[in-house]
């Protein structure tokens, strides 16, 4: 790539700020057409400008998969307790009221800036380690944005008007950066062995016999009729021997797992990430996507024998019902029409089989995606059915806080578009240690040994891009 990028953005930003002075605090966004490279790669090319986002969307049927990355940081939006959401869309309107845009025409089909975050499993009064420094929810609207779709791709840079002249230097540094990065992330994909957690690393965390005595638990409460289903989550903390490069991480599992939505969100020294195949919902104007995503087997030989018994499993069907059900008694009411499957079909990993019921719909009106989450997280895949008795389950017997595991990631714009994965198949990683977590759905009929099995080929695949196994 030529160094023409940079030139050109920083062309338009003085254009921009030329044309008229903007009111105090307005955010002055430019963007330029940049080249089409694999997002993971480009965060991890790029190590001088913190904190980063990421957000890569799998390729669906009648749908442009949208790619996004953030580098550094021009707002952040936040919310905490029950009203977290609410709070955050109402910062992020008076944001967006404060941001100008300017396009050249080469340039007039960039898909506009948007914040891309999270939010945890459940609120919490109080944050426990590792999970600190990450809000109940907590979106970013990045200095830099990188989005790519159908062949093409643009990048952003969004400054405040009054900080132009004392960032200048600091931009141009950054840009410089980025460029490099481009360069760096269009070569064939190389693995780093060195960035992988070293000979002799300790995993830690949930044993056989606990996560069973666990499952015992739940089964109790679900024979007792307190529960029908529940999704108890085991933790894992991965101490290595040399320090981990979060980046490299995010590189490798989103290269193995090109099928499923890779995302990555930065606060302070750690990285939450992962390869999610479950979509929480998507909103483009009034039309919805979701997924009902619920019922394992682990792939091996005979996989075709598997698949067929996955499907027939009593147990897998009515843990993968209770989950569609509770989607499409959420979503009903909020659409003029609803197209739910009546059967699962499979939904293949590298790693596993799951049941997979793909649920579209088109929206009375323009709801805000981060409505929609609300009212969909969390959903009976990751929590339980009924929903708070459930949820309430799992705060009083699970001994690690799982804190945005489980929770759901994603972006959203000023239109209130957006899409968000369920936060599963993902690690929170840091230079000095890891922390994985895999859950199961515990109906009637469940087998502890084989629950606590499940959890651990859920959790290979960030062990793998951990260079563990």
């Amino acid at each position: 790539m030529s160094s023409g990028l940079g030139t050109d953005l920083l062309a338009r930003l003085s254009r921009a700020t030329r044309r008229g002075a903007g009111s105090a605090g307005e955010i002055v966004a430019v963007v330029a057409p940049a080249p089409v490279v694999p997002a993971a790669r480009l965060v991890a090319a790029c190590a001088s400008a913190t904190p980063i986002v990421l957000f890569q969307a799998p390729p669906r049927d009648d749908e442009e998969p949208l790619g996004i990355v953030g580098f550094g940081e021009i707002a952040r939006v936040e919310g905490s307790g029950p009203e977290r959401l609410v709070q955050v869309t109402s910062a992020a309107r008076k944001l967006f009221a404060s941001l100008r845009e300017e396009r050249d025409a080469d340039a007039g089909s960039a898909p506009g800036p948007r914040f891309v975050g999270g939010l945890s499993f459940r609120t919490e009064a109080h944050h426990e380690p590792p999970w600190t420094s990450f809000a109940d929810a907590s979106f970013s609207l990045p200095r830099w944005i990188y989005v790519a779709r159908a062949g093409e791709a643009w990048l952003w840079l969004l400054v405040r008007e009054e900080d132009l002249a004392s960032e200048r230097s600091s931009i141009e540094a950054e840009l410089a950066s980025i460029e490099a990065a481009f360069v760096a992330a269009a070569q064939p994909a190389q693995d780093a062995p060195s960035h992988g957690a070293g000979e002799g690393a300790k995993i830690e965390g949930t044993s056989r016999e606990a996560f069973c005595s666990l499952v015992r638990e739940a089964l109790d409460a679900i024979r007792a009729g307190e529960i029908d289903k529940v999704v108890p989550v085991a933790a894992s903390r991965v101490c290595p021997t040399r320090s981990l490069d979060a980046r490299a991480v995010l590189a490798r599992i989103a290269d193995a797992y090109a099928e499923t939505t890779r995302f990555a969100v930065q606060r302070g020294e750690r990285v939450f990430l992962g390869a999610s195949p479950e979509r929480l919902i998507s909103r483009r104007g009034r039309v919805l996507s979701t997924d009902g995503l619920a019922g394992t087997v682990r792939r091996g030989e005979g996989d075709a024998s598997l698949v067929r018994a996955l499907l027939a499993s009593p147990k897998e069907r009515r843990e993968h019902a209770l989950v569609v059900e509770s989607i499409a008694s959420v979503l009903g009411p909020r659409c003029a029409s609803l197209d739910v499957p009546e059967t699962p079909t499979i939904r293949s990993l590298p790693n596993v089989h799951h049941l997979w019921t793909p649920i579209r719909g088109a929206l009375h009106d323009d709801t805000h995606v981060l409505a929609l989450v609300e009212a969909l997280h969390p959903t009976p895949a990751v929590s339980g059915t009924p929903r708070d008795r459930a949820t309430a389950w799992i705060a009083a017997h699970e001994p690690d806080a799982r804190g945005w595991y489980t929770g759901a990631v994603g972006w959203f714009d000023a239109a209130g578009d957006g899409d968000f994965a369920v936060a599963i198949r993902a690690g929170l990683v840091s230079e000095d240690e890891a922390w994985l977590y895999a859950g199961a759905g515990i109906v009637e009929g469940s087998d502890p040994p084989a629950e606590y099995a499940e959890t651990r080929a859920k959790q290979a695949p960030m062990l793998v891009a951990l260079g563990i196994v």
